[in-house]
């Protein structure tokens, strides 16, 4: 157990942070001392790049700006008439200091945390070249805690689950032994990039070496647990393969004889095809293919999906997960027999899943959500039957604040509700919309709604644009 606590605290001075992940990751910590100190070998570096992810302690929720601007475009070629190139900022207005928490397990950790204290003391900037900070530490005895307005993050899945996530999960870049090295070689590669003996092309830079870890918001109970899975085409798993949204239960029902297929004859095969015991119907796992947001001109074609199941479930998810292993699963069509794409196991760190787990205070419908009754003659009666689809998805109802309804979509990547193929299902009987929900405080994702969420309708993303 350790007994001392190596403290680094960034304290923002304009009160603004750009970077893309809050609570900002420890990897980009490391960058900034590194370019802080102009040196990969400054003393403590090498420690702090060989630590276990530590704990983070910030500000709680800071308030958002979100805005495009618009800069110069000087490195596409592609784009040679285009005189700017967009780009999406996110500010956060930081009100307190972020904490990295290290543990010292024995004297010559101490002896190199004193070293990592005076180097990190250079650092300038944490986030964007305009975010500037002013960075301490010190050593304790004592634990440090978090206050009422800060959150304590810590660490609490490494490398060997990756794929495995709960809904309030932030996934960070932290540094492993190589980091140093590679932001080195990265640094030299800069030097060369415009070079007229090689056409003045720019070379993509390999990014720097990092891990990721998912950090858990203490406080903060998890909804679901989840595994995230990209379509790719058979024997080619460089290369997506959509589906037509329209489509998504189909998918969904490829998914669901896939992961059946797979776990055929274990124990968990009755949870795997989603069948739940009568005293616990939620206690089941859904296959929910992902619409692609996520950017301007995302076109909501089906590439990526969840295995998702109630966070009182993690044992039976992380044994279909090991289940998986390193062998994607077979999609195969129903009438032809044909196998038409893999579904493997995705980057968490995906740009699209996020468009569906970040915390936001208005979420809307990508596919319709089956209402979760047989009749909505008025106004009233909707609103009731969506509030019914909020608690059995274990949302709070009474977070709503407002809601709007239409069998016309909100978003454009989205389809009239008519559109979509549901299969057997007795489609006179069901009540498909699309809503809009506005919370009175952001909620974290996923948010799958209605009697078709364990099939891939009533799929929300947060705030889109």
């Amino acid at each position: 157990m350790p007994n001392h606590w190596l403290v680094i605290e960034a304290q923002f001075l304009t009160g603004i942070y750009r970077g893309a992940e809050w609570p900002p990751a420890p990897f980009r910590l490391l960058q900034a001392i590194v370019a802080g100190n102009r040196s990969v070998t400054a003393p403590g570096l090498g420690w702090l790049e060989r630590q276990p992810a530590p704990d983070i302690i910030a500000p709680s929720s800071p308030p958002e700006l979100r805005y495009t601007i618009y800069v110069p475009n000087n490195s596409d070629r592609r784009k040679a008439k285009a005189a700017t190139t967009s780009r999406e900022v996110v500010e956060r207005r930081v009100a307190g200091p972020v904490r990295y928490v290290f543990a010292l397990t024995d004297e010559e950790s101490c002896r190199d945390a004193f070293h990592v204290i005076d180097t990190a003391s250079h650092l300038h900037t944490l986030g964007s070249g305009q975010d500037q900070v002013s960075v301490t530490g010190h050593i304790t005895s004592v634990r440090p805690t978090c206050a009422a307005s800060e959150t304590h993050f810590t660490a609490s899945l490494g490398p060997a689950a990756r794929a495995l996530r709960s809904n309030v999960d932030v996934i960070l870049r932290v540094p492993i032994p190589g980091s140093l090295s590679s932001l080195e070689t990265r640094f030299q590669a800069s030097q060369t990039r415009l070079d007229k003996s090689k056409g003045w092309i720019s070379p993509v830079l390999a990014p720097g070496l990092h891990d990721i870890a998912a950090y858990t918001p203490a406080g903060q109970a998890a909804r679901v647990a989840m595994v995230p899975l990209r379509l790719q085409k058979p024997g080619n798993p460089r290369t997506f393969r959509p589906f037509d949204p329209r489509n998504t239960v189909v998918v969904a029902g490829m998914l669901r004889g896939a992961v059946m297929q797979r776990t055929a004859g274990l124990p968990l095969a009755d949870f795997a095809a989603g069948y739940a015991p009568e005293s616990d119907l939620e206690r089941r796992l859904s296959w929910v293919p992902l619409p692609s947001l996520g950017h301007d001109h995302a076109d909501g074609l089906l590439r990526r999906a969840l295995l998702v199941a109630p966070i009182s479930c993690l044992p039976e998810v992380a044994n279909v997960l090991h289940c998986l292993g390193n062998e994607p699963l077979r999609l195969v069509e129903e009438n032809s027999g044909e196998h038409v794409a893999d579904a493997a196991l995705a980057d968490p760190e995906d740009g699209v899943f996020a468009a569906y787990r970040r915390p936001s205070r208005t979420w809307t419908s990508v596919t319709p959500m089956i209402l979760p009754g047989d009749h909505a003659g008025n106004s009233r009666l909707v609103r009731n039957l969506v509030l019914k689809a909020l608690s059995n998805s274990a949302i709070d109802a009474g977070l709503l604040e407002d809601m709007e309804v239409s069998r016309l979509p909100f978003l454009p990547q989205a389809h009239h509700v008519a559109d979509y193929r549901l299969k057997a299902w007795q489609a006179g009987r069901l009540m498909p919309y699309h809503v809009r929900l506005h919370f009175r405080e952001p909620m974290r994702g996923p948010v799958f709604l209605g009697r078709g969420r364990h099939f891939g309708l009533g799929v929300c993303c947060a705030n889109p644009k």
